[in-house]
């Protein structure tokens, strides 16, 4: 009898027990199993911008220019891809650790584990002449044709390009967090979390919403501007020909935000993705594959990601920079154009 017991005891423990561990179990085998620090690009692949390398490996962050593509290896090398006609993807052989990169138009920055800054590709405004007055920077993000910097105080820097005042920076600017690069014009997430920027203003896309009000993030591209608020809600102005302004009513609560030419994209608490605006060459139809991401990053005709397992609530503090209306799955995008010609480029009053 008391074998007999024991032996219903230990049924009665060992059941519940298993039928935990089969739940575990199961649910581990069913599932997606999702790769850590991926690369993911889509559409406009002219240039082969949205051919990842097969031998990429894990990535921390990544960036897009013009026509290009750029990311940042887990070991803090750099590697990039897709037009190279100004040698943009032609990575300094003595560049080093890296913390972080961006894309310009058709040159690429990268910011060295030293704080000090380099940058190579097109150089015809003396946008990779890296100031020797510097110093030692803790964010970099590029325009069209020009770079910007931020330094260790806090200070912003820009060279390159100046003919809208781009790279003059405001007197009156303060301390800033953030930065960000259009077609001509500069932005800047202030200390206090508002948004300053500065250059051409052809498409309003420096005339900051008098009810923005604080922001976290910052990205522009061509003609628009777009800012992350504090309460996860995103708001753009500047060019909407495309629609790249209009916040689809259902967006919900965003972590990051990026910039593509004419299109818009961010990225879902939930660590979706959403993208809107020009879809000519399927930038903005999100692979239904996809699954969930940690950054975002856009070019000017196509979209990257990282995609991963990390925690989505804590996306990178340094996000994606570049150049940077989710269709409904039964909508096929429009047939890939021609590659557009390395330089070209729209007009500020296209």
């Amino acid at each position: 009898m008391k074998s007999a017991h024991s032996y219903r005891r230990c049924l009665q423990l060992f059941v519940p027990l298993f039928a935990v561990v089969l739940a575990v179990m199961l649910a581990v085998v069913t599932s997606p199993a999702l790769a850590d620090g991926t690369v993911r690009a889509w559409r406009s692949n002219g240039y082969d911008q949205c051919l990842i390398p097969s031998d990429l490996g894990v990535c921390t962050q990544i960036a897009g220019g013009d026509q290009h593509t750029i990311a940042l290896r887990a070991d803090g090398t750099v590697r990039a891809w897709g037009c190279n006609n100004e040698g943009q993807c032609n990575i300094p052989s003595d560049l080093g650790v890296c913390t972080q990169i961006a894309g310009g138009g058709n040159h690429t920055i990268a910011l060295r584990v030293d704080g000090t800054v380099r940058a190579w590709g097109n150089n015809s405004q003396g946008q990779c002449n890296i100031p020797s007055d510097l110093g030692v920077c803790t964010q970099i993000a590029g325009g069209v044709d020009h770079t910007i910097a931020i330094r260790a105080d806090g200070t912003v820097r820009a060279w390159g390009r100046n003919i809208e005042g781009q790279c003059t920076i405001p007197s009156d600017l303060g301390v800033c967090t953030q930065i960000a690069g259009g077609f001509f014009h500069t932005i800047a997430l202030r200390a206090d979390g508002t948004v300053r920027a500065w250059g051409n203003n052809s498409q309003s896309q420096c005339t900051i919403p008098s009810d923005l009000g604080v922001c976290t993030q910052i990205a522009g591209v061509y003609f628009h501007t777009i800012a992350l608020r504090a309460d996860g809600t995103v708001r753009a102005w500047g060019r909407n020909t495309q629609g790249q302004c209009t916040i689809p009513s259902d967006l919900g609560v965003c972590t990051q935000i990026a910039a593509g030419g004419a299109h818009t994209i961010a990225l879902r608490a939930d660590g979706t993705v959403r993208a809107w605006g020009n879809n000519s060459q399927g930038a903005c139809t999100i692979p239904s594959d996809l699954g969930v991401c940690t950054q975002i990053a856009g070019g000017h005709l196509h979209t990257i990601v990282l995609e991963g397992n990390q925690n989505r609530s804590q996306p990178s503090s340094i996000p994606a920079t570049g150049v940077g209306i989710t269709p409904s799955p039964s909508t096929a995008p429009s047939p890939p154009s021609p590659p557009l010609a390395p330089n070209s480029r729209p007009s500020p009053s296209a």
